[in-house]
């Protein structure tokens, strides 16, 4: 049973007599118990539908176009929790004091297919699989971090086995597209349970389109968790190296490399990224997998369009961690520095608030800029990373980018893909 939030006007529901505030509880005797299921269950073209008010059930038939909406919104989805216990969980990483949303870790299937965040599939039980089935759920975004049963224990910190490849194996029988990630923890997962993890979930590689690997992040805050290793620039030229051999040794069903090593390892290490034709599509680009490269592209096309020069001076600084710093330096700084009245510069900020260990910026704070922000140089306009900031325009600390431009003394705003937009902002 789910709320109706509200009605359309002349729609099918509000014709029928179904009103907001009313309690939706099946469509055709399929129970309803989120909009998944509405929006699921409501695209048949005859339906019977029962629905609460004040208590008193009720029941009326509907008969539509099987592409007509029945014009009801119903309440959204509530986030499920996460019950695992992660040795690597970064949420548990995090300093006392942060909004409360901050210490929430989701486990979520629904918001896999809606969002592509990552779930382990620990707590999916065999009616939730069906479901997933039934209504193609597809894809999802599974974090595996390794197959063999007890190092996934050790990671995870569970007692029993929780059927990982089992749940996979009726994924991949029922056509359910995946893409997976590990969270690679030196001296854990990786070595030889890293290439078994690799040959295990190959075998399902026509729906698993993809294996990405991201480096653990440690923060400073990790009190009375157990130790974990960084991922050093050693290993990550070992995995930069072994890469290349994963990519001939394995493709999945679209032709495209089945791994895929995230941005990080390549910036620590050192060494070129790979090719654009190396990310296809950018199945996981979400997940820090090939972000750099697209940005290079992006640059390369944008190029012809820059502005031979400005109607008056100005001088931009790009806010980055130390992790991005050479990539823009590299690739994009120098064409900008080539329009006349124009000075672009990176102003690189390390993370007190996380640790020096946490260096993408992602993870940058407004305090962090604020305290950091060279006192002496004046700038017309300061960007900020876009993925430092979340859905209500707030960084992990709560700061907008308002508060930093006061703060500052310089307007700021948050980077966008447009790079013409960028740096000719104010000129009309």
């Amino acid at each position: 049973m789910i709320k109706i939030i509200s009605v359309k006007n002349g729609s099918r529901a509000d014709v029928a007599g179904i009103c907001a505030n009313d309690y939706l509880i099946s469509l055709n005797g399929h129970e309803i118990n989120d909009l998944l299921d509405y929006h699921f269950c409501q695209a048949e073209e005859n339906l019977t539908i029962t629905f609460s008010r004040n208590k008193s059930q009720q029941q009326v038939l509907i008969q539509k176009a099987f592409d007509e909406d029945l014009g009801i919104e119903v309440d959204g989805l509530r986030v499920r929790a996460c019950s695992n216990n992660c040795i690597f969980c970064f949420i548990k990483q995090n300093p006392p004091g942060m909004r409360q949303a901050i210490y929430f870790c989701d486990e979520d299937y629904r918001y896999s297919f809606l969002y592509g965040s990552y779930i382990t599939l620990t707590d999916l039980n065999d009616k939730e699989l069906y479901r997933i089935v039934e209504q193609r759920l597809s894809p999802l975004y599974i974090s595996v971090h390794a197959t063999e049963p007890d190092v996934r224990k050790s990671i995870f910190r569970f007692r029993f086995d929780d059927r990982l490849m089992e749940k996979i194996d009726y994924l991949h029988r029922n056509r359910i597209e995946l893409h997976t990630q590990i969270v690679l923890m030196p001296g854990m997962n990786d070595g030889e349970i890293l290439e078994k993890t690799i040959t295990d979930l190959y075998r399902f590689r026509d729906s698993i389109k993809t294996l990405a690997l991201v480096p653990v992040g440690l923060t400073r805050h990790r009190k009375k968790l157990p130790h974990l290793n960084p991922v050093t620039k050693e290993l990550a030229s070992e995995l930069v190296y072994r890469s290349e051999y994963w990519n001939r040794r394995y493709r999945n069903n679209e032709g495209d490399p089945f791994v895929y090593l995230s941005d990080e390892f390549y910036l620590l290490a050192n060494q070129p990224f790979p090719i654009t034709g190396h990310y296809g599509p950018y199945y996981q680009v979400e997940n820090g997998v090939g972000l750099c490269q697209q940005l290079i592209d992006s640059v390369e096309q944008q190029r012809q369009d820059f502005p031979k020069t400005l109607s008056k001076p100005k001088r931009i600084g790009f806010i980055t961690s130390k992790l991005a710093e050479p990539v823009l330096c590299d690739y994009l700084l120098p064409y900008l520095n080539m329009i006349a009245n124009l000075t672009v510069e990176t102003l690189t900020v390390t993370n007190h608030f996380f640790g020096e260990t946490v260096t993408v910026s992602g993870l940058l704070t407004g305090q962090d800029i604020v305290e950091q922000f060279p006192k002496s140089l004046k700038y017309d306009l300061i960007f900020l990373p876009p993925r430092c900031i979340n859905e209500d325009g707030l960084l992990l600390d709560d700061m907008t980018p308002e508060d930093i431009g006061k703060a500052v003394g310089s307007p700021v705003l948050v980077g966008s893909d447009d790079i013409v937009e960028m740096v000719t902002y104010g000129e009309m």
